[in-house]
């Protein structure tokens, strides 16, 4: 029964590829009785483009695989969809991404206004129009390089324009998504952009590009492809947080790019383990870790737990669910349980070591799901308008469970949704956004101990 239920799981990944990419459903919390989450939006901001953060370490269409064009030069006019491509790079290129809403005649008024709809007879269509790619900077071993100064202006203007970003918004809040298994830099970016948009596209959003190949055949590949991009992302999130100047870094990771974000966190954590967590969340800017549909090995996580690894973000949130039949898949494939799947599927030793840690929020998403969910009930967290409204809460808001209307799941450490959750939700997310303290500031970095990662 299990393995039917992963064949079938895998051939509706494969029967979905290909479809047209559209901006998320509203989120139930942001519709028009909900909170607006377009109230801080800046001036700049209110158009059909969404400006995206790129960092990917995949080779891209005509160039090598650490090739740095100096940032004067013009860029050729890339093939948005082909220009990164499956391939892994010891380079880093670093970049924006233009992302349109719509079919470019939408004002913002009417963008607005159906962003907020909550039963929408039509969804916009959301687009990777241009890439800018600013060129590469080098994370392979240390002596290789074979350019080690090309890459220094790339990393400066990166550094600028992020830096411009938060300036404009008045918000030094910056966040990072890191994809999941079987997609495309296309597919990414238009989940990044509506997440972007459904925070009031304040801050700066950074979509990270790890090499998947692109192919619901690809499982293995894809796996091996996101382990080798954990140094990569380790290096990223510390430049981020130590060149610019962002108050907080939050990171959300879906599917198999969980254990890309938990194994960086994790090396950076034993890298400052001369610190109190608190005094490294301060000088990495670590913010809060969301988790969805974690594709992770438990006990992999288990490890990266012993060493406090879920000490150094501000919290960590984890969403579950019983109606993932992707991570029937994955636990079918590996033998092992995932770290996405419910407590109910865990041993009470798996539970226990899940409910210690003073530091970790579970959110099951079963009860959201059986309502307005997906068959394959994997990418929830921009699907399933419930779901999405607790994601935004926490990223945007940090606020506890309670706070963002869930509620507790019986006598188990987790939380849930319940049959009042949109009217809750509303209510909460009026209330939260109304608060003029939506993200802590950070305490005083302490002199780091330890070389610099």
């Amino acid at each position: 029964m299990r393995a039917a239920a992963a064949i079938a799981a895998l051939a509706t990944l494969a029967a979905a590829a290909g479809c047209a990419n559209t901006l998320m459903p509203t989120p139930v919390g942001f519709d028009a009785s909900g909170a607006d989450p377009f109230a801080a939006t800046p001036a700049g901001a209110r158009t059909a483009d969404v400006r995206i953060f790129v960092a990917a370490n995949r080779k891209v269409r005509d160039a090598g695989d650490h090739a740095a064009r100096p940032p004067q030069e013009a860029a050729p006019p890339p093939s948005p969809g082909t220009y990164f491509r499956t391939e892994r790079s010891q380079g880093m290129r670093l970049g924006t991404m233009s992302v349109r809403i719509g079919d470019g005649s939408v004002s913002w008024p009417a963008l607005e206004r159906v962003s907020r709809e909550d039963d929408r007879t039509a969804d916009p269509e959301v687009r990777l129009e241009a890439i800018d790619d600013f060129g590469g900077v080098w994370i392979g071993p240390p002596g290789l390089d074979p350019a080690p100064d090309a890459g220094r202006p790339v990393a400066e203007r990166f550094v600028a324009a992020v830096d411009e970003a938060l300036a404009s918004t008045g918000s030094r809040q910056v966040y990072v998504f890191v994809h999941g298994f079987n997609t495309t830099v296309a597919d990414n970016a238009a989940v990044s952009a509506s997440l972007f948009h459904y925070l009031g596209r304040t801050g700066a959003f950074v979509q990270f590009e790890w090499p998947s190949k692109g192919s619901v055949w690809a499982y293995q590949a894809d796996r091996t492809a996101a382990s080798a991009s954990v140094r990569a992302f380790r290096h990223f999130i510390a430049r981020l947080g130590e060149r610019t100047k962002a108050e907080r870094i939050h990171v959300i990771a879906h599917s198999a790019g969980a254990p890309v974000a938990v194994a960086a966190l994790h090396e950076l954590r034993l890298m400052t383990s001369g610190q109190p967590a608190e005094a490294a969340r301060a000088t990495l800017k670590i913010g809060r870790l969301v988790l969805v549909a974690p594709d992770m090995d438990l006990g992999e996580f288990r490890d990266c737990v012993s060493d406090g690894t879920t000490a150094l973000p501000e919290r960590v949130t984890i969403y579950v669910s019983s109606r993932d039949k992707a991570l029937d898949f994955s636990a079918w494939m590996t033998d092992f349980a995932r770290l996405g799947q419910p407590l109910q599927a865990l041993t009470p030793a798996q539970v226990e070591f899940l409910e210690d840690d003073a530091n970790v929020d579970i959110i099951d998403v079963a009860a959201a799901e059986e309502r307005v969910g997906s068959w394959l009930g994997h990418s929830y967290f921009h699907e399933d308008p419930w779901v999405s409204t607790d994601v935004l809460l926490v990223l945007g808001t940090g606020a506890h469970p309670l706070d963002r209307g869930l509620q507790r799941d019986g006598t188990r450490k987790s939380y849930s949704f319940g049959d009042r959750y949109p009217d809750r939700a509303r209510e909460a997310a009026r209330r939260i956004l109304a608060s003029p303290a939506a993200a802590p500031a950070p305490a005083r970095p302490a002199p780091s101990l330890t070389p610099s990662p």
